[in-house]
């Protein structure tokens, strides 16, 4: 029902983005308290934002990726890579070479950091600075708040808010995956009436360029 009005609201020639709002957020709301998807330009900052890291040589860690099966079933996946650790959690020292180190490298003292988690010493040399930047595609479980209409943003406002829009459908659908699967391992079967996807409805990016 709310997909329905959803769509019909945002093929109109004239969008009522206070009436799309509301359809919006009633989808959200169908995925429960545990899967609803925040609204907060704080929040959404704070996930997206690029990570500076420095990796170490000594240790590993555990990282996953999130899987989908041909049936569209959604799942996570472990594997294993050197740790990386948050710039803004190592201390950089300064340590005099050995006298052989100065007579190979002709400096005399060289930038080290110890791990936090392993305790074992880095080379600054060695481990540049990696920056995590996220895909066009990726989703962060929240969303920024919706745009609001003033005198700067007139011009730009219907892009803005179907861009918001879009995102939104986005995430939900992530929610989507993830509360129906929880509910088959609970219940060992598929809901009695399952929500289909429905961005695949909506020719949005086309929108959005416009």
């Amino acid at each position: 029902m709310y997909t329905k009005y959803l769509l019909t609201a945002l093929s109109g020639s004239k969008r009522d983005w206070d009436v799309i709002s509301v359809h919006i957020n009633s989808l959200n709301t169908l995925l429960t308290s545990r899967y609803t998807i925040p609204i907060s330009t704080e929040l959404y900052i704070e996930r997206t934002k690029i990570r500076q890291t420095r990796t170490c040589e000594h240790c590993i860690m555990k990282e996953s990726k999130i899987v989908i099966d041909v049936e569209g079933n959604e799942s996570k996946e472990y594997y294993e890579t050197q740790s990386k650790i948050p710039t803004i959690e190592i201390n950089i020292l300064r340590v005099k070479t050995t006298l052989i180190e100065e007579m190979v490298s002709k400096e005399k003292f060289n930038l080290i950091w110890e791990c936090p988690k392993c305790k074992k010493e880095n080379f600054i040399k060695n481990t540049p600075i990696n920056f995590t930047e996220w895909s066009s595609n990726a989703t962060f479980g929240v969303i920024w708040n919706q745009p609001v209409w003033t005198f700067v943003t007139r011009s730009q406002f219907d892009k803005l808010s179907m861009h918001w829009v879009t995102m939104f459908l986005k995430e939900i659908e992530m929610g989507l995956m993830a509360y129906q699967k929880a509910y088959f391992d609970e219940h060992h079967s598929d809901m009695k009436e399952t929500i289909s996807p429905f961005t695949h409805d909506m020719n949005l990016n086309d929108e959005i360029s416009n």
